[in-house]
């Protein structure tokens, strides 16, 4: 059936709409399947008993001028009224309010926005904890120098000195000091290349070798050397 413009305009397509729960910019074939559901439950024939609803009847045949007037328009324009034109934004007919969007959708960024700014003053608090912890654990470097070295002054002044040969010591002295020697000729205890040589059981000369050094600090006795 062919209409004109101005039947078109007189048109209420927003109860239209509302009645086939359909958006304006919806595809033409969900548009067409709408409709074809909200007849049938407009038409008499599924009225039990064949019982006619007046109210119905005028419902239906308010329907079939709606939709035959979309289509022309569709026909005319390629889009269903109120739908955006092509390469133009979605214009919503005045008085039509398409349902409302679920918050669900907006709800997970503002839970991480939430989110993040409980996050950052828990990761600073971290970090100083943190640096808090090893600082205290941990002396400073020049702390750990002193320690060492009063530690080391320690055992140094603690470390009793080692025994050294002397002039005048005992064969007994000697062998606690040396140890047993390599071969004894008479006076003369050998020590490999060293020696040390008694003089009435007494201490009165050496000589220590650099290839087998005797615990002394001369080489020979000043003595001796004399």
């Amino acid at each position: 059936m062919h209409r004109g413009k101005g039947v078109a305009n007189e048109i209420d397509f927003l109860e239209l709409y509302r009645q086939l729960r359909v958006s304006p910019d919806c595809d033409l074939q969900a548009f067409k399947q709408a409709y074809r559901r909200r007849v049938s439950t407009l038409h008499p024939d599924r009225k039990l008993q064949g019982y006619s609803d007046s109210r119905s009847a005028q419902r239906l045949q308010q329907l079939n001028v709606q939709y035959d007037a979309a289509i022309e328009f569709q026909r005319l324009h390629g889009r269903l009224p109120g739908a955006p034109a092509p390469g133009r934004a979605a214009a919503t007919p005045a008085g039509f309010n398409a349902p409302p969007r679920s918050p669900s959708s907006a709800l997970p960024r503002a839970r991480r926005r939430s989110n993040v700014k409980w996050l950052i003053p828990i990761a600073l608090a971290a970090i100083v904890i943190l640096f808090w912890g090893v600082s205290s654990v941990t002396p400073p470097s020049n702390v750990s120098a002193d320690n060492a070295a009063g530690d080391s002054e320690a055992n140094s002044v603690d470390a009793p000195a080692a025994p050294m040969l002397s002039l005048g010591m005992s064969p007994e002295n000697v062998r606690a000091i040396e140890g047993n020697p390599v071969a004894i000729r008479d006076d003369l205890w050998e020590y490999g290349p060293s020696w040390i040589r008694f003089d009435h059981g007494s201490v009165v000369d050496w000589y220590s070798s650099p290839l087998h050094s005797l615990k002394t600090a001369r080489m020979r006795p000043s003595s001796a050397r004399n």
